[in-house]
């Protein structure tokens, strides 16, 4: 009938947001993401950052945004250091990325790479420990760098 063809501007303006979310995750080290981590997450990152007792119109906007984008963010797995087993989205092939399988006390801030051999692969011991049996074979199938480069969001 006419018209720009926007359909819904609140999923439009979620979507814009989301694209400032996603600079603010990926692109580090720019001046807007110095600024917002000063501000809002001085140790930490954004993935976790709380709303806080003030904030900005622009803040409580993109972190509306960062609702979306875990739905659909997961981690590349390199060397493993920043990704936390039971919390962070890693897993692939499955619908929420993240591991299923019952925590073991003392285990609940393990990171990936401690699932790692020292050699290039997974530590199939410690992996088979851990997870159920259908869980430790879908981590067993992700590829493994030999040169380990840091983990990165996709």
């Amino acid at each position: 009938m006419g018209g720009m063809g926007f359909r819904d501007f609140q999923l439009f303006n979620l979507a814009l947001l989301g694209k400032q979310a996603w600079r603010l995750v990926t692109e580090t080290g720019n001046l807007w993401e110095h600024i917002m981590r000063a501000k809002y997450y001085p140790d930490g990152e954004f993935m976790t950052a709380q709303l806080g007792a003030n904030p900005s119109y622009t803040w409580r906007g993109l972190m509306e945004a960062r609702a979306v984008l875990e739905t659909g963010m997961r981690r590349r797995i390199g060397d493993g250091k920043s990704t936390r087993v039971w919390r962070d989205a890693w897993l692939p092939g499955t619908n929420t990325g993240r591991v299923i399988s019952p925590c073991v006390n003392g285990n609940e801030n393990l990171r990936v790479c401690e699932l790692l051999s020292e050699q290039v692969g997974w530590n199939l011991e410690r992996v088979s420990s851990l997870f159920l049996p259908f869980k430790t074979e879908r981590i067993l199938s992700i590829r493994v760098s030999q040169h380990r480069p840091m983990d990165i969001w996709y």
